[in-house]
């Protein structure tokens, strides 16, 4: 195998690659990524246990091949070289030369992997694709998967929940301890109705190719989601489990709310949250007579207050949060205002847009 390509169309492929490619993984070929040079392209592939990610490149194909090379060191190799083109080939031991297309004095040799040994892809044609704008994924996906728990043993919640109604779709994340809910009223008649749990992985790399212009092309299967995105292609393993019934936990009454200008708060949350217990994240939220007063204590360093104007009339009100889960939200809101609807000390919260009905975020209370 033999080609030359532009670095920059290879350097970005691999970086999407190498960030796929787990460093935990205990199956060495799957820290390789597959090379497959033919008909002036190739095609490169990365798979990890639950996540394979695909995408191809021109190049100028000098002979046709395919071998495997693990990714890090080819990424890294690449990166660090200088030139616009980088010229690629592999010999009959699938020894691996990477060279600056302009510069033969340099080379370097990486020992591949026969291409055979490399894990196949499976990819069934009667995959159902929809479209989603690049921007509302975007927008919907990062309003909602930073509340998910990770580590989680329970993995219906270490995803985001999607789900397709006649008339809208739907994500909703939780830990347990808050929810993300938000929806867009779009009509897709190419699936049926339905839901599944979509693991972060594939959801992060996809909005990292995302702009606001053109559309993703999303499939769903009983056990994969596939999702398309300019020559992007990747696949990925759902979770297992039955989402919690969110629906349930969403608050419908209130006894009052108060407006705040979003900058002004996160600013003074994050200077409060120097001073806070962090173990705990404890922060003490007292409103009245249109004045947020925002406390925090630490036995060990101090404390610290802010009080800040709101639009607020009304009883005097308490509550303990958690403030990280405060500032999580607040930096991925748009709008100049957010809303904090409350009902009493013991009860979740719910954080709203000023002028987005669609989108939900709730929090429970920490003991005063």
């Amino acid at each position: 195998m033999k080609f030359i390509c532009s670095k920059e169309s290879i350097l970005k492929i691999l970086s999407i690659a190498e960030s796929i490619i787990s460093t935990r993984n205990s199956i060495s070929i799957l820290s390789n990524v597959l090379l497959e040079a033919k008909n002036n392209l190739v095609k490169i592939t990365a798979s990890e246990t639950s996540i394979t990610f695909v995408s191809e490149i021109n190049a100028e194909i000098l002979e046709e091949g395919s071998v495997s090379v693990y990714c890090n060191r080819l990424y890294t190799l690449v990166r660090k070289l200088s030139g616009n083109e980088i010229e690629i080939f592999s010999d009959e031991e699938n020894v691996v030369t990477i060279n600056p297309k302009e510069n033969k004095k340099i080379e370097y040799k990486l020992k591949g992997i026969d291409s055979d040994k490399f894990p196949p892809v499976k990819i069934t044609d009667d995959v159902k694709y929809f479209s989603i704008k690049q921007e509302i994924f975007t927008e919907m996906t990062k309003k909602t998967i930073f509340a998910i728990s990770p580590s989680d043993n329970r993995k219906f919640i270490n995803g985001v929940f999607f789900e397709k109604t006649e008339e809208s779709i739907k994500m909703v994340s939780t830990d347990g301890k808050r929810l993300a809910f938000i929806k867009k009223e779009l009509s897709i008649r190419e699936i049926d109705n339905g839901s599944v749990i979509i693991p972060p992985k594939i959801l992060h790399e996809t909005i990292k190719l995302c702009s606001n212009n053109g559309d993703i092309q999303m499939g769903l299967t009983q056990k994969n989601v596939f999702i398309k995105i300019d020559n992007f292609f990747f696949i990925s393993n759902l979770l297992d489990g039955n989402f919690p019934p969110y629906q349930k936990v969403i608050p419908t009454e209130f006894v009052g709310n108060f407006k705040i200008d979003r900058k002004t708060f996160l600013e003074s949350l994050d200077r409060i949250s120097l001073m806070g217990d962090k173990d705990s994240n404890k922060v003490i939220l007292s409103i009245f007579d249109n004045e947020l007063k925002i406390y925090t204590e630490n036995i060990t360093f101090g404390s610290g207050k802010e009080i800040l104007s709101v639009d607020y009339i009304g009883n005097k009100f308490e509550i303990a949060l958690n403030i990280m889960y405060l500032i999580d939200v607040l930096n991925v809101l748009s709008e100049d205002d957010v809303l904090i609807y409350f009902k009493d000390s013991q009860s979740t919260i719910s954080v709203r847009q000023d002028k987005d009905n669609d989108y939900i975020y709730i929090m429970m209370p920490m003991t005063i």
